[in-house]
């Protein structure tokens, strides 16, 4: 069984919750976590879903960036370049998919993480834009997300150079869309990232956990609206979608990455087992005092900013061997 590297940080660790993450999380607890539970699944919340990107728009980006427009045949996003990337995709690339529950999120809400992430690992971070609740399901979420990947390879990039990452709902298509280029024959790509990944469309174990009372702002009641509206194949919860219950064989190393006490921990717990029982190599990142998907939420954060160099490290680590098979 191939060892699982598990790195434990924050209040218990090496150090307390910066001040700065304590009232970040504080705020959220108060006044987001209170709005979020009462916002229903329904029709008219999915079709509201997408006007999150827009006002996303307003968000400072710290981080010099030069951005590229991605279109193509079945295939929407952006490319992120940090200052003193070059251009094209000979020095590796990673491939983003963006979280926000399948109902909402996209370039703009993850544009500050996407461009600290370029500037961290030096290479260009390519933003998927892929469809999602109601327009469609979480099936045809994976498709959209494959599709980048195949026009990532037709622009060059080698699969060893490109990391597939992605927090949340986006930590499921990262691991969905790793497992479904296997079953496309396609080459593997060098490592996947998931940070706070729902990875699990069985609710039980979760919702009996106590970190479902613990969560400091996903409303967990809407978990399994969205798992039924997504993910529903002959009048039921498909749970064969699930990441955990996939072909694990033969997946790239992975880094996951969750926080203590929130809502989806168990599944990157579960996930690190499964993915060592397989034989792929997995570090189980482990952080107290955050909360969910907290890069995102507050890329600037100290601790923000110390899981982005970890997740810096983990693609250089890995994408290194084919930048210099392409530069020699």
């Amino acid at each position: 069984m191939t060892p699982i590297a598990r790195h434990h940080f924050g209040a218990d660790a090496r150090h307390h919750p910066s001040l700065r993450s304590r009232l970040a999380t504080a705020a959220v607890r108060e006044l987001v976590r209170p709005v979020l539970r009462r916002v229903p699944i329904s029709p008219l919340a999915l079709r509201a879903g997408a006007l999150v990107d827009a006002g996303a728009r307003l968000l400072p980006v710290r981080a010099a960036v030069r951005v590229e427009p991605v279109r193509g045949a079945g295939v929407r996003g952006a490319v992120v370049r940090a200052d003193g990337v070059a251009a094209g995709f000979g020095a590796g690339a990673l491939l983003y998919f963006h979280g926000g529950g399948f109902v909402a999120g996209g370039l703009h809400t993850h544009r500050r993480f996407a461009a600290e992430l370029s500037a961290a690992a030096g290479v260009p971070v390519v933003q998927v834009r892929y469809r999602y609740l109601p327009q469609a399901t979480v099936p045809e979420s994976v498709h959209d997300c494959l599709a980048a990947y195949r026009w990532l390879l037709e622009q060059g990039a080698t699969a060893e150079s490109v990391v597939f990452a992605g927090d949340s709902a986006g930590g499921f298509l990262a691991l969905s869309t790793a497992i479904a280029a296997a079953t496309a024959q396609l080459p593997a790509p060098a490592a996947v990232v998931a940070l706070s990944p729902w990875l699990d469309l069985d609710l039980t174990a979760k919702l009996a956990h106590r970190n479902a009372a613990t969560e400091a702002y996903l409303p967990t009641a809407a978990f399994p609206r969205i798992a039924e509206l997504g993910c529903t194949r002959d009048g039921r919860v498909d749970l064969s979608l699930s990441p955990v219950a996939g072909a694990l064989a033969g997946l790239p190393p992975t880094l996951l990455a969750a926080c203590d006490d929130e809502f989806l921990r168990l599944d990157s717990e579960v996930m690190a087992a499964r993915l060592a029982a397989a034989g792929v190599p997995c570090e189980l990142h482990l952080w107290y005092g955050q909360i969910h998907a907290f890069p995102v939420v507050f890329p600037y954060l100290p601790e923000s900013r110390e899981l982005t160099a970890e997740i810096a490290r983990f693609a250089r680590d890995h994408i290194h061997p084919a930048a210099a098979t392409t530069a020699a």
